[in-house]
């Protein structure tokens, strides 16, 4: 790239001069006769050095370096005066970072060409090094939030291990409740006890039945553990019921929203194609999105969750909506960003990694929301026999 100097000099004979001894060097000129004309083109142009007089009519050398260090803080500036004095000097390098103060007339005019190439070597190198610390800040983000993403997925497959260990440990005691507590309610059921009232037994068969329910219940939970620990490692992918692994969401949040006075909607489309990918990794978003929903919504608002089929391109809509407050513009457009949090005591990695998550299985992320109206959080994935989504092409899914 060839850098462009502007010369500054109320003196036509001297800006002669300066621009005949310095164009052999390659570089593009400018000229100003005064400091007025010099601002008008600090504020138009890009230079990467300025030469400028102090004394000049309409505006002086300092406005001329106040200018470029507002308009222009990467130029260098040189001072070539022929009013030398410790005075001007003091006042120069108090206006800006003045890069040479040279005195009029040169002994050596090619001293010009020299202190004109050593300020642009220093300007190149000032920038090639904001270049490399701003390199150096992304790269050492990029290690901070893998090395984030690599303790969550680390987490995810301890949690799997211990999943899978509890829900062995539990299953056989529930099924030997299940079928105890069911064979006592056969046998009640053939045999009234002849001491008991009538609401003695009624209350007995109805305690028995919210045994079994709750020994069911239980069960549905061991069930959605063995699920979550054999797909807790992120390679371990197979064909993925969405309407599922959004139940077994459900089996960890629904109380969670209960205990808030918070209802649950449910609205799973039957017979939705299925996904390839990893259930346990896609049921971590979608309970990250419930307990965010939970977060969010007041006592007495309502949580919805909406699946439905998608024909252009072929796969899942999963929508999960709240009443709750909504997320403020300027948060929306962050929202994803790793780190990025609202709350007082969040790591801010729930949503970038839920986004990792989704990007992963070839879909797309997104969120609608205004103050007081609460927001929607809508997840696209692919089915099995569609092909995923080019990344470069991420955007152009509208949700239904």
């Amino acid at each position: 790239m060839t850098e462009r100097v502007l010369i500054v000099d109320d003196e036509e004979d001297l800006r002669y001069v300066y621009t005949r001894q310095l164009r052999g060097d390659g570089y593009l000129l400018d000229t100003a006769a005064d400091g007025e004309e010099a601002i008008e083109k600090i504020r138009a142009t890009e230079y990467a050095v300025i030469l400028t007089d102090m004394r000049m009519p309409r505006k002086d050398g300092l406005a001329v370096i106040a200018a470029a260090r507002e308009h222009l803080p990467d130029a260098e500036i040189i001072v070539l005066t022929g009013h030398g004095s410790l005075e001007n000097a003091l006042q120069a390098f108090k206006a800006g970072n003045i890069f040479e103060y040279l005195l009029k007339p040169l002994d050596d005019i090619g001293v010009l060409n020299t202190v004109v190439a050593r300020a642009i070597e220093r300007r190149n190198l000032r920038k090639h090094n904001r270049e490399l610390f701003e390199q150096l800040q992304r790269a050492y983000e990029e290690l901070r939030q893998k090395s984030e993403m690599l303790v969550q997925n680390e987490k995810m497959s301890a949690i799997g291990v211990l999943a899978a260990g509890v829900a062995h440990e539990l299953n056989n005691p529930l099924t030997a409740v299940v079928g105890f507590a069911q064979m006592i309610a056969e046998k009640l059921k053939a045999s009234r006890p002849a001491n008991w009232s009538d609401t003695e037994y009624e209350r007995a068969q109805q305690a028995l039945e919210n045994l079994v329910q709750g020994a069911h219940r239980a069960r549905d939970i061991v069930g959605s553990l063995l699920r979550f620990a054999r797909a807790t490692k992120p390679d371990a992918r197979t064909l993925v019921d969405i309407n599922q692994t959004l139940r077994d969401a459900f089996v960890f949040t629904e109380h969670l929203l209960l205990r808030h006075g918070i209802m649950l909607e449910k609205r799973l489309a039957p017979e939705l194609p299925p996904v390839w990918g990893n259930s346990a990794r896609l049921q971590h978003v979608f309970t990250n999105l419930l307990i965010n929903a939970q977060q969010a919504t007041p006592s007495g608002g309502t949580v919805r969750v909406i699946t439905e089929r998608a024909e252009q391109p072929k796969g899942v809509w999963v929508h999960v909506e709240d009443t709750g407050e909504g997320i403020p513009p300027e948060a929306l457009e962050q929202i994803f960003e790793p780190f990025y949090t609202r709350k007082a005591q969040g790591t801010g990695l729930g949503l970038s990694i839920a986004k990792q998550i989704i990007e992963e299985h070839g879909g797309e992320i997104r969120v609608v929301s205004e103050l007081g109206t609460g927001a929607r959080f809508s997840v696209f994935l692919p089915a099995d026999d569609a092909h995923t989504i080019d990344p470069t092409q991420r955007g152009w899914l509208d949700p239904p």
